[in-house]
């Protein structure tokens, strides 16, 4: 049996594979030189000589082009950073709109994830504020023509709420989620409405058929991993995006995935991982005892607006990192693959504008 290894807090965790007689080899991954990379003796204190948006765009371009290459239709979802579709700091005097897009960027991508697009944008339940709404639409409308499927995820328990959002999303072929409370933890799955608006017997095997999705990110209030794969059981979203670890440390299992894998009606359905590549997450499995900014060297300061953990900001652009990321069945895309998802949502794409 193939087994993907990742070192958990000192110890030596598997993920369990598919049979080595079906299952493919990931090839390393060699990225190309870039005269914008981190130099060597750069320490934390320094300022990078980086184009920032630019290095996050490269990163999510060789790692789309990596997993594709292993699997040609595992998709790709950009949760949020909406302003890298475009190459606006390139267009002098432009507006968004008139922007140049950013296309190997776009081509890189099966969806976009965009976050309270209507409402939760500062406070779960607040309805975002009208401005920050046509801004989000405005870049929807500007991507219909490129194909990209959207996810739209609001924070609101409110039916008449959602019933609007939905309304406003009718000329946009969006999947819709609203995560229930508290705040905007992704903790559990949706009480309102108790079953998928759209929900099907249908086959889905591709992003394209799916018409609805649930997400929960942080597992820990379901208690144990098999608390939570039964709750997961016991819907028909036709897309799950969930983490590959329960309380961030349990792997889930090739086993595990194999029961997700169906509706409660009893068809298949996408099983998507979240993959945070922007922060470093001290309770993910490759997070090392002694850790601290600038050892490694692309580790930097704490990240003070961390949502489920302690994080801390990395230079996102550093092999060191990226090679952790994507690039070998060793590295964490590597043994999310191997698990069997479908895909990935990208998280911490953002993490540009901070820098």
């Amino acid at each position: 049996v193939a087994a993907i290894g990742f070192v958990l807090g000192g110890s030596f965790a598997t993920f369990p594979g598919t049979s080595s007689l079906n299952a493919q080899q990931l090839e390393p991954f060699v990225p190309p030189p870039n005269s914008l990379s981190q130099p060597d003796n750069q320490t934390e204190t320094d300022k990078p000589n980086v184009e920032f948006a630019d290095e996050m765009r490269d990163l999510v371009i060789q790692l789309s082009r990596w997993a594709k290459s292993y699997r040609s239709d595992f998709s790709i979802i950009a949760l949020n950073g909406l302003e890298l579709t475009e190459y606006l700091e390139t267009t002098l005097f432009a507006a968004r709109g008139t922007a140049e897009p950013a296309r190997n960027y776009l081509r890189a991508l099966d969806g976009i994830m965009i976050e309270a697009p209507f409402y939760g944008y500062e406070k779960y339940g607040a309805p975002t504020d009208d401005e920050e709404s046509k801004y989000i639409l405005g870049f929807m409308e500007r991507l219909k023509t490129v194909g990209l499927k959207y996810f739209a995820l609001d924070y609101t328990d409110k039916s008449d709420a959602q019933q609007a959002a939905r309304q406003k999303l009718r000329n946009f072929d969006a999947l819709y989620y609203a995560a229930p409370p508290p705040d905007k933890q992704l903790s559990t799955l949706a009480k309102t409405p108790r079953t998928p608006i759209g929900a099907n017997p249908h086959i889905i095997d591709n992003l394209r058929d799916a018409k609805n999705y649930g997400i929960v990110l942080d597992s820990s209030p379901y208690g144990t991993k098999e608390n939570f794969i039964n709750a997961l059981l016991e819907t028909n979203y036709d897309v799950l995006i969930i983490g590959p670890f329960q309380r961030g440390t349990i792997p889930l299992t090739y086993d595990d995935m194999k029961r997700l894998r169906y509706k409660k009606v009893g068809t298949p359905r996408l099983i998507i991982a979240y993959l945070n590549i922007g922060t470093a997450e001290t309770f993910r499995y490759y997070w090392k005892n002694g850790w601290r900014p600038g050892s490694p060297a692309f580790i930097s300061e704490s990240n003070l607006l961390a949502r489920w953990g302690q994080e801390q900001h990395v230079f996102y652009w550093s092999k060191e990192w990226q090679d952790m990321m994507f690039g070998t069945e060793n590295s964490y895309l590597g043994g999310i693959m191997k698990l069997g998802f479908d895909g990935v949502v990208l998280g911490g794409l953002d993490e540009y504008s901070w820098w």
